[in-house]
Order: C-alpha cells, then structure tokens, then sequence
C-alpha cells in the first residue's frame, strides 16, 4: 500500500511538474526594451523613445542619399506634411542630422559618427553629425516646440555618436562637449520609422 501510494504521489508530481512547464513555455515578456539617458552638465533625463527618417534611396539626385536624422525622447513624434509633431507630454528631445560616409548611400551605418563644425576637423568624406540640438525642460504645445533649455552640437568643440544595431534593436551612445558644457547620453531600443514623403 506505502509503494501504491508513492507511486500515486509520484504521478501526480510529474504531471503537475509537466503542465507547469507547459503553460511556462507560453509566457511572453512584455517589458520594453526601449530605454535610455540624456546627461545635461550632471543631470539626468530619462529617453524612452526613438525615431528615424531613413535614408533617401530613390533617384531624385535633389536628395543626398548619405543624411538620414533620428530623434530620441521621452513620449510620442510623428510627421504630418514632412513637419514634427511632438506629444504635449514630452520634456526632453535629442534630434540627430546625420551623414554616413561617402563610401555608404543610401542606408543607416553603424559606426561612429564625429560632429562635424567650425571648432573640429572632421573630413566631409567620413561619417559625421552634421547637427544636434539638444534640449531639456522642453515646453510643447499644439505639437509644436515653444521652449527649453537647448543646447546645439554647432557649440561643442568634440562630439561623437555611435550606432549600432542587431535582431532589431539599436544600441545608440553619444557625448558632446566645450568648455561650459558636458553632455553624454545612451538609448537602447527601437526606432520607430517616421515616413518623410520626398
């Protein structure tokens, strides 16, 4: 009877062992991968989301197939008649005015990219930021940007962007700074594609 009942009990651990498993291997995460860090002179802002006008690809040689932006944030973007809209909620916005390398048209390079202005010397030919504006304490209304403390990678005497991406996520890590200012930052995460209509 002992054995009858260690087997019975035996069983029952298996199958309930078994179903547990079962309905584990159907769970699925639906924690956000997107996250991310916006450093103002020590002061800390988080970035949640991300976005990219591509490349131009088409044939229209009035476009330059080498500059594509992105922009990372903390709430929503999009295009209405090739202008931004911004979400009312967003507080802080990095935007990105990229040119991949000479040698690479037509689609995003994952390398790392040095602002190019009047205080670095930084060869048109090779990957560059051609402009950033980096802005916190951002005052939205209508969709439309009214103010924040901005800052402009135009002012700093280094800066740098690297991008890369794998199985969908882009892994983004950028620095800027002068005399007066020190600013780095990182994303994680998708961009979400913003259609500019050439």
């Amino acid at each position: 009877m002992n054995k009858l009942n260690l087997l019975f009990t035996f069983l029952i651990s298996i199958t309930l062992f078994s179903s547990c498993s079962k309905n584990d291997d159907n769970i699925t995460s639906d924690i956000s991968t997107n996250s991310g860090k916006l450093i103002v002179n020590g002061v800390e802002k988080t970035l949640t989301k991300g976005f990219i006008i591509p490349n131009y690809n088409g044939t229209d040689v009035n476009y330059n197939k080498r500059r594509f932006y992105f922009i990372l944030t903390n709430d929503e973007v999009t295009l209405h008649n090739n202008n931004y809209i911004y979400s009312n909620n967003i507080t802080q916005l990095i935007d990105f005015n990229m040119y991949c390398s000479s040698l690479n048209p037509g689609s995003v390079q994952y390398t790392t990219y040095n602002v190019k202005n009047s205080h670095t010397n930084v060869d048109y030919s090779d990957p560059f930021i051609d402009h950033s504006g980096i802005n916190t304490n951002v005052v939205i209304q209508n969709g439309a940007f009214v103010s924040g403390n901005s800052l402009s990678s135009d002012d700093m005497t280094s800066g740098q962007t690297s991008i890369s991406y794998n199985n969908g996520i882009y892994t983004i890590n950028f620095s800027f700074s002068n005399a007066q200012n020190n600013i780095t930052g990182t994303y994680t995460g998708t961009l979400k594609i913003l259609n500019y209509q050439y």
